[in-house]
């Protein structure tokens, strides 16, 4: 018993450093593909939803073929300190308002022009409340931006999340430079056929991803 709760005091002594240290996720951390051998356990982000779908039902949602879940896992520590998912989807310009049509589009050029437009969806994304407040999440952003750029050069314009609708989600994503799709909830809701009087659970959201091959190249 001595001996338990001596490693976990090391343990909780090696986190607390880590914290005060700042992470740097690309240099502190491993990323890791969930599969069947490597898994998500324990993992808390303050999110009960989230928390479900990575500890358990990412698995299930690779084997179905819906969508590929990545975590990054601290080198020493060996602690997760976040998750996200990614599935193929796209942004159909085509049914979106005159005004928003052209925002979406702001890059592309005219001669381009097309209906749909191939992109990722980010469908979750959590950090571990152990290290919440050291720019975990920005610092992830940026490393699915280089991810999708290196891996998928030619086909991902853009990058899509349908954002929990919360001023500090959205805060978060629009500090990332990611834009509503939509100028307006009402707009939003009237585009899903969604009565005026429900609540619009989240916002459609969109970075185009020829900022981040000019930023890089």
């Amino acid at each position: 018993m001595y001996g338990k709760v001596c490693a976990q005091q090391e343990n909780f002594l090696l986190n607390m450093t880590i914290r005060i240290k700042m992470i740097n996720l690309k240099k502190d951390c491993d990323m890791i593909i969930l599969s069947e051998e490597q898994i998500i356990s324990g993992f808390d982000c303050g999110n009960a939803d989230l928390n479900d779908f990575f500890n358990r039902d990412a698995v299930m949602y690779k084997r179905e073929m819906l969508s590929r879940t990545y975590f990054l896992r601290h080198k020493v520590s060996g602690a997760i300190v976040c998750a996200f998912s990614f599935s193929a989807s796209s942004i159909k310009t085509a049914e979106l308002p005159g005004s928003r049509r052209k925002k979406v589009k702001e890059l592309v050029p005219r001669e381009k022009s097309l209906k749909s437009y191939p992109g990722i969806l980010i469908g979750r994304l959590g950090v571990s409340t152990e290290f919440s407040g050291q720019g975990a999440g920005s610092q992830l952003i940026d490393i699915i931006k280089d991810f999708c750029l290196i891996r998928f050069p030619d086909f991902v314009r853009y990058l899509l999340v349908d954002a929990y609708n919360d001023p500090s989600i959205l805060g978060f994503y629009q500090k990332n430079d990611f834009k509503t799709v939509f100028s307006s909830e009402e707009q939003e809701k009237a585009s899903y056929r969604q009565p005026p009087s429900e609540l619009l659970q989240t916002r459609f959201m969109f970075y185009d991803m020829i900022q981040w091959r000019n930023r890089v190249y």
